[in-house]
């Protein structure tokens, strides 16, 4: 019991940051959504899909793979320059591979060149933002990172607030489209006066540094590709809801989606406090211990949720009134999704630690491969309440293959003290 009390209270400062951040970003969705058509709405839920893929592409694995391998170099000031300079490396090719694939995107499809350029800028400005959380989380300064996290969504409500009143027309969603992407972008630089470590140094000479860049590329690719899966399955029943229905199915959806950022916020506090320890402990017996005991109080977290599944009338229609009753059952359907999700996260984060991103990636390959099937099965016919289905039941057979590889993982190892980690 004493080894979970530094652990619970570590995940308390944390957990709080990530509410007041998760409350933030809840407030202006609810705003946005209250402010534009169901129309509007789900052109502006459609392209904030795009997002996470631009993201997840101009970050190319760096925030997993810098923890990896800064947790157990904190302290060593040369060490951790060479894998800043290295990182810095890193996103630089990433991001030239996200302006090639935006020029690639304008020429080949008929998306407006200004909601592209929004989105593209909007990933590169998020990507920093992740890149000094990494930077948080490897240091194990939660404090700070307490601070940090609410900052982007404070600063995108306060623009939306402010801006709104003073413009001369109603505001549409390519606006509420580029206060999202860009706000945060005012608040990069506030990491440098809130983060003063004396072993973060950001030189290296480039023979230092290459070895690193190279070993971090080869991991970050492996976590790259299970994070374009992983992102992609998220997303995919919006794209295939634009394709078959109108953009109110679209709106409906997108929007009981959103209602569950509490849950990201959830998912995301077990990597900030679960990934680093695992990361300073692989091969080791406790090891063991420390997924098991994530496992069990993303359980119990799960079990102490469960009543809001009857909340869902009560909470649409006192958010959007009944604008949005379609999103009652598609929030009835999504809700046990999440839960089952605070269950088996840990066990995704304890891939990385193990430094196992391939099997990640074949697990969200997999992933992705039954939710096409999945949507382009049921979507057609069953609109916004077919793709909660499809969210669902894409996820449960790797869920089970994940399930299955750590207990077979555990015991083979559990009659010795250490085991190696490869």
């Amino acid at each position: 019991m004493k080894s979970i009390l530094p652990y619970l209270k570590t995940s308390a400062l944390v957990s709080f940051s990530k509410v007041l951040s998760s409350g933030l970003n809840l407030l202006f969705m609810i705003y946005s959504v209250n402010l534009l058509s169901r129309t509007e709405n789900g052109s502006f839920q459609y392209y904030l899909s795009y997002l996470p893929i631009l993201l997840a592409i101009a970050e190319f694995g760096l925030p997993s793979a810098l923890v990896k391998f800064m947790s157990k170099k904190a302290e060593n000031g040369e060490k951790v320059g060479s894998l800043l300079v290295a990182s810095l490396w890193i996103k630089l090719y990433s991001l030239v591979l996200l302006f090639l694939l935006g020029i690639g995107f304008f020429f080949w499809t008929d998306n407006d060149a200004l909601i592209i350029s929004i989105l593209i800028l909007g990933a590169v400005v998020l990507s920093f933002v992740s890149l000094f959380e990494s930077i948080l989380v490897s240091f194990r300064d939660y404090l700070v990172m307490a601070i940090w996290t609410p900052l982007p969504n404070l600063v995108r409500f306060l623009f939306l607030f402010l801006i709104k009143p003073i413009l001369p027309y109603p505001i549409s969603f390519i606006e509420i489209l580029i206060i999202f992407c860009l706000a945060p972008l005012f608040i990069l630089s506030i990491f440098f006066i809130l983060f003063r470590n004396k072993s973060m140094e950001w030189t290296s000479s480039f023979s230092d540094q290459l070895p690193i860049q190279k070993e971090m590329l080869l991991f970050n690719s492996w976590a790259f590709i299970a994070s374009i899966f992983a992102i992609l399955s998220d997303r995919m029943e919006i794209f295939f809801l634009n394709v078959f229905h109108p953009t109110e199915v679209v709106a409906d959806y997108g929007t009981a989606l959103q209602l569950f950022s509490g849950f990201l916020i959830i998912l995301s506090t077990f990597n900030s406090i679960v990934y680093p320890k695992l990361a300073r402990i692989a091969g080791t017996f406790e090891f063991q211990k420390v997924v098991w005991q994530s496992v069990g109080i993303g359980a119990i977290l799960a079990l102490l949720l469960s009543p809001g599944y009857f909340l869902a009338e009560f909470i649409l229609k006192l958010l959007f009134g009944i604008k949005y009753v379609n999103s009652i059952p598609v929030f009835h359907i999504l809700y046990p999704n999440f839960l089952l999700q605070l269950v088996f996260a840990p066990l995704g984060i304890a891939l990385f630690a193990l430094g196992k991103p391939k099997i990640l990636a074949f697990l969200a390959f997999l992933r992705f491969v039954f939710g096409l099937i999945l949507d382009n099965w049921i979507i057609p016919d069953g609109g916004a309440k077919g793709a909660g289905f499809a969210l669902l039941l894409g996820q449960v057979i790797p869920w089970f293959i994940l399930l299955l590889y750590f207990t077979f993982h555990f015991n083979k190892n559990q009659n010795r003290p250490e085991y190696a980690s490869s």
